[in-house]
C-alpha cells in the first residue's frame, strides 16, 4: 500500500563556499532538486530535515535557520491531497562527507553556473508547455504525467533533466536562481 500523503515537506541549502548541494534523484520525480521530503511520522519540521539530510546526502546539520515557507501546489506520488506545506532551511553549521543516499542517485556540489543550466532546462520545460514557474502543480504534470505510477514523463526530459519544479520555484523566490 503506498504511503498516504501528510502534505508536509521540508528541504536543505547546504553550501560550501559558492557551491551547493544537489541531488540527482533516484525516485520520481526523476530530476535534480536540493536534499527534500516528507516530514511523516517526524515530531516536528527540525527532526524531520535532519533525518533526510542523514538518508539522502550523509551530512549532519547542527544549526539552521529557516529561510522559505509556503504552502505549494506539488503534487507527489502519494495518495491524497494535492500540495505541501514546504519549509526550507539553510544549514549554518553542518559537518560529514558527501554522499548519495538511498533516494540519490547522486549528490554533488554544485557552483552558481551549474545549478543556472540545470534551471534553464527546467525553463525550456516552461516554454514547451506553455506555463508559468508559479504553477507548480501543473508544470509537474506537464513534464511526468498525473500518475507516477504510469512512468509518463516527457521524453526530452529523460534525456536530459531539469531543476525539479517545486525546487525552481522555491530556488526562484529566494533568488538562488
Amino acid at each position: 500500500m503506498a504511503k498516504i500523503r501528510d502534505n508536509t515537506s521540508v528541504g536543505e541549502i547546504i553550501r560550501d563556499g559558492e557551491k551547493i548541494v544537489v541531488i540527482e534523484r533516484a525516485n520520481y520525480p526523476e530530476s535534480f532538486a536540493l536534499p527534500a521530503g516528507h516530514v511523516d511520522g517526524d515530531p516536528n519540521f527540525i527532526s524531520a530535515v535532519t533525518r533526510e539530510l542523514e538518508e539522502e546526502v550523509g551530512l549532519r546539520v547542527d544549526k539552521n535557520n529557516i529561510v522559505f515557507e509556503e504552502d505549494i501546489d506539488n503534487p507527489c506520488k502519494r495518495e491524497g491531497g494535492t500540495h505541501h506545506l514546504w519549509k526550507v532551511y539553510e544549514a549554518l553549521n553542518w559537518s560529514g562527507e558527501l554522499r548519495a543516499g538511498s533516494d540519490a542517485k547522486k549528490a554533488v556540489w554544485f557552483s552558481k553556473d551549474d545549478l543556472q543550466k540545470i534551471a534553464a532546462r527546467t525553463e525550456y520545460f516552461m516554454k514547451k508547455y506553455g506555463i508559468s514557474y508559479d504553477k507548480v502543480g501543473k508544470l509537474t504534470v506537464a513534464i511526468f504525467g498525473k500518475n507516477p505510477a504510469e512512468k509518463a514523463t516527457d521524453q526530452e526530459w529523460k534525456q536530459e533533466m531539469g531543476l525539479e519544479p517545486v525546487w525552481y520555484y522555491i530556488l526562484k523566490k529566494l533568488g538562488l536562481i
